[in-house]
């Protein structure tokens, strides 16, 4: 697990009325995701996980791991109150998951010592490794370094996904806790990031492009990622609406899923334009053909 480069948060698609799970579209992302040698993040917010009730978490669960699929699943646990939160982390040892994602609890702006203890009750009550997640667009507030560095010595802290806009939190992460690895949480960030000693990329675009996002992180990691502005661009188009709802609406253009629905209060029509995002799927294919080997 530890040499899995790329993570794709993948996507929970709907039927067309949003009052169900398609599993058919599920299980095709899925095992591309599998072909592609990527590891897979489950209920996250491109999962819209916060809009799925617990009985069908563990239906998606169920599903997935019946799929006996060889990728690493690493699954999102809810951050808003920590009784929900440890009984789904108790649920979820029923299943051979590799990895949880922890993210700082949204809406509370807890502190260093609050951050601190929420993390190590968690830590405590996982029997896997556990990556944490900076995203302070979503949770309030950042996951302190000083949070970190208390929990440095902790057997199931893993890795940290950090989504904090910028590299300055990859070093301050780095030299707060220098075994823990960092991982880039903005798809764009890639190469930057790596730059500054970022192991991997928890990604959004992958859920499109799986393979060439897996080169595209190869590269980074290599310094040798040509064209980097390509990447830029086709995200920009990506995010243009909240996530996931440009990376659905390009999946169902091209096919990928049956139908582009988002759950309430995600909402389509909050997209600018698909062909915007049709335009940057042509980028990336034409990236691909001169700088994907």
């Amino acid at each position: 697990m530890t040499n899995t480069i790329l993570w794709t948060a993948s996507v929970t698609p709907f039927t067309k009325d949003g009052k169900e799970i398609d599993y058919t579209s599920f299980e095709k992302i899925l095992h591309k995701q599998d072909q592609s040698g990527n590891g897979i993040l489950l209920l996250g917010s491109t999962g819209e996980g916060l809009l799925i009730c617990d009985q069908e978490k563990l239906a998606i669960l169920n599903f997935a791991f019946s799929l006996n699929l060889n990728s690493p699943i690493m699954v999102n646990v809810p951050s808003i109150e920590i009784s929900g939160t440890l009984s789904f982390i108790e649920s979820c040892k029923n299943y051979p998951i590799s990895a949880f994602l922890m993210t700082v609890p949204v809406y509370t702006k807890p502190g260093i010592m609050g951050q601190t203890k929420w993390f190590e009750t968690l830590l405590n009550a996982s029997n896997t490794p556990a990556m944490l997640y900076n995203i302070p667009s979503r949770s309030g507030i950042r996951l302190h370094p000083e949070c970190i560095k208390n929990l440095s010595s902790h057997p199931n802290l893993w890795a940290i996904k950090d989504s904090g806009g910028g590299v300055d939190s990859v070093v301050q992460y780095q030299l707060a806790a220098p075994k823990i690895s960092v991982y880039c949480g903005d798809d764009n960030m890639m190469p930057a990031m790596a730059a500054y000693g970022a192991k991997g990329l928890v990604s959004v675009a992958s859920n499109i492009w799986p393979t060439l996002t897996h080169k595209y992180t190869q590269q980074s990691l290599r310094g040798k990622c040509s064209q980097t502005e390509i990447w830029f661009q086709a995200c920009q188009q990506l995010f243009s609406a909240s996530n996931p709802i440009g990376a659905k609406a390009l999946m169902h253009a091209l096919g990928q899923i049956s139908h582009n629905t988002t759950r309430p209060p995600l909402s389509m029509e909050d997209l600018p334009s698909v062909d915007a995002l049709l335009k940057a799927d042509q980028l990336i294919q034409t990236w691909g053909k001169t700088h994907g080997s």
